[in-house]
């Protein structure tokens, strides 16, 4: 159930730097940091295939891919769970950030993908956005795949979309009727955690859990009975995980960094749509509980830098980057004054698209 009373002030930000109000905020909703859903064309998505790497490696992995898999030359990016995998949203944070700081200033916004606030979806669908249409792609209520056109997807257009998409299940021959949806406030984009508020925030919430164990413990006092005394404890458990975490929320101001990347990234996107090469890479090194401390790409090559420790399990690291199909010509060297391995190798040209009758 959606209490409108706590809901956040809620705006989008377009393409072309319009603002549009979604929820003018309810009144407890100041104590929640306002949302910007940014428009679909700010956006790029990419599923994160981690169900093959070790359940403790597969958030790391991730955030590893986040960073370093950009399509943007400065980025910013959110995580989403889907299953035993990842959907990452990148957008180019100097035009986000310049906008929004005009905005908002120092009240720092939660930033979010406008497709994070749809209600979730079954199978294939098509959904007509304030701008543009955005064909997607879910699977058990999770978000698989998305593409955005400005026009209306025609029969070719969506069948490229449908063709990139593998294991799914079969989607209609021409693109399916584009749906209008909702704004759905118990979205993954209004979710909160206590990274997301300011200490000013925090402090108020804090407050208010604080009034509320005065008023419970004075209907106590009264007679209320010991269902309220329950009720009393269960309030200050939480004004006590509140107050500890108040201390830490200045230093999680400082985990979204810059978020760098080569800009021959958009070359390896444009011919191993969507970032597949990159992530491919970073998977396999994950399953071997490595970490790299480099990744370059250029043109046709993509070089990872690994810790010297690699060394011993390189002949199965060039067995994996050749078997998944991503890589070939794949040439080690060793670094042994800076203790580090380096890796070439070279990206496979994407398969190209289906015709008639294939």
């Amino acid at each position: 159930m959606q209490f409108d009373f706590l809901t956040p002030r809620v705006e989008r930000l377009l393409a072309d730097g319009r603002w549009m109000q979604v929820h003018p905020g309810g009144p407890g909703g100041r104590l929640r940091p306002p949302v910007v859903l940014l428009a679909r064309d700010l956006t790029a998505f990419s599923l994160f295939e981690a169900a093959n790497l070790p359940r403790s490696r597969r958030g790391q992995a991730a955030r590893l891919h986040a960073r370093t898999g950009s399509p943007y030359m400065v980025s910013s990016s959110t995580l989403v769970k889907s299953g035993s995998n990842f959907g990452i949203w990148w957008w180019d944070a100097e035009t986000v950030n310049a906008l929004v700081s005009a905005r908002y200033g120092a009240r720092a916004p939660l930033v979010r993908p406008e497709t994070l606030a749809q209600p979730p979806g079954v199978g294939w669908r098509i959904v007509r956005l304030e701008q543009g249409f955005e064909a997607q792609l879910w699977r058990e209520r999770r978000l698989i795949a998305s593409a955005w056109r400005r026009e209306r997807f025609d029969v070719a257009s969506w069948g490229a979309f449908t063709r990139l998409q593998r294991g799914a299940e079969d989607a209609p021959e021409t693109p399916p009727a584009a749906q209008t949806l909702p704004i759905d406030f118990s979205a993954p984009a209004f979710a909160v955690s206590a990274s997301d508020l300011s200490q000013e925030q925090l402090i108020g919430i804090g407050a208010g859990a604080v009034a509320l164990t005065a008023i419970g413990l004075s209907l106590f006092m009264m007679g209320q009975g010991a269902r309220l005394a329950s009720e009393a404890d269960e309030i200050e458990k939480e004004t006590a995980q509140i107050q500890a975490a108040t201390p830490r929320a200045a230093q999680m101001g400082g985990l979204e960094a810059d978020r760098r990347k080569l800009a021959a990234y958009a070359e390896i996107e444009a011919r191993t749509n969507p970032l597949s090469a990159a992530g491919a890479a970073i998977g396999i090194v994950a399953f071997h509980d490595l970490t790299p401390t480099a990744l370059e790409a250029q043109s046709e090559t993509l070089t990872l830098t690994l810790p010297y420790t690699a060394v011993a399990v390189a002949d199965t690291l060039i067995a994996d980057f050749e078997g998944s199909g991503y890589f070939y010509d794949v040439r080690p060297r060793t670094d042994a004054q800076n203790q580090r391995l380096i890796i070439e190798m070279k990206t496979r040209e994407a398969a190209p698209p289906l015709t008639a009758g294939e």
